[in-house]
């Protein structure tokens, strides 16, 4: 549509001289630039002269046309405001048909606008309830993050725990094998040593010429030979004990299963390290 560009005798009232005098353009020469640029599809720098214009020598008509020129541009609040204040200066020579095709307009561009409002409007709750859910992503995956963390280091914690528990049964495994072996090496000594004495006692018993020599030294010969077999037999179970305990194996490593005597003899048990 074009604009109602039909010219008042308003806008040729000030001589063009008067306004080549003041250093500007005349509003008729306004009003020209502004056809101009409205039919070169410039909607928008058409309606900014066209206001220049309404400015130097106010015109009704003009702001109409100025509506027209922010409405094609997609102003449409712009539109409707100089549409609004078109239907307000109504006079009794303004154009019916402009005021009908203004209250149309002003119908029309209040329907846009509501709906481009809605529009907006659900956009931005839309908007916020992505960033919600985001920031509700971002939260839950810090928190995912952390008790991560948090598992790592307990079980870290652990493995070290397991290991130290590992490192400690190993020690005392080798410790109570090392106190065995030489209790073993201390009583097969000393079974030894009264084995000796018990054969000088018999001896002494086959030169016995008396009985009660003979029964001294026989007492002598038992007393010595007893504690021999003892030392010998408390060597023995020793070593046998220092063999079952010594470990089998070197000390262990991160990540190795072992199986190990319970605390108390109560059966065997499981020493793992990670």
């Amino acid at each position: 549509m074009r604009l109602a560009f039909l010219l008042s005798m308003t806008l040729a009232l000030a001589p063009v001289a008067a306004w080549a005098q003041k250093g500007a353009k005349s509003p008729a020469a306004l009003v020209k630039e502004g056809e101009r640029l409205y039919n070169a599809g410039k909607y928008r720098e058409a309606a900014e002269v066209l206001k220049k214009a309404q400015e130097a020598q106010p015109n009704p008509k003009l702001l109409y046309n100025i509506a027209r020129s922010h409405e094609q541009a997609g102003d449409l609040k712009e539109a409707l405001s100089y549409y609004q204040q078109y239907v307000g200066t109504k006079t009794e020579e303004s154009d019916p048909t402009l005021l009908k095709r203004s209250a149309l307009a002003i119908d029309r561009l209040r329907v846009l606008i509501d709906k481009e409002e809605k529009t907006a409007a659900a956009a931005e709750a839309e908007r916020k309830r992505l960033q919600e859910e985001a920031e509700a992503a971002r939260k839950k995956a810090e928190e995912e993050q952390a008790a991560a963390r948090r598992a790592e280091e307990e079980s870290r914690k652990q493995r070290a725990a397991e290991y130290e528990r590992a490192m400690l049964s190993y020690r005392r495994s080798r410790l109570a094998a090392f106190g065995l072996g030489g209790l073993s090496a201390a009583s097969v000594g000393a079974g030894i040593f009264f084995g000796l004495q018990a054969r000088d006692a018999r001896k002494t018993f086959d030169k016995a010429t008396n009985v009660e020599g003979k029964e001294t030294a026989a007492d002598d010969v038992r007393g010595k030979a007893l504690l021999a077999d003892i030392g010998f037999g408390v060597g023995l179970a020793a070593a046998i004990g220092a063999i079952i305990v010594f470990p089998k194996e070197g000390p262990p490593a991160e990540g190795e299963v072992r199986m190990t005597l319970a605390p108390a003899g109560a059966g065997a048990g499981v020493e793992v390290s990670f």
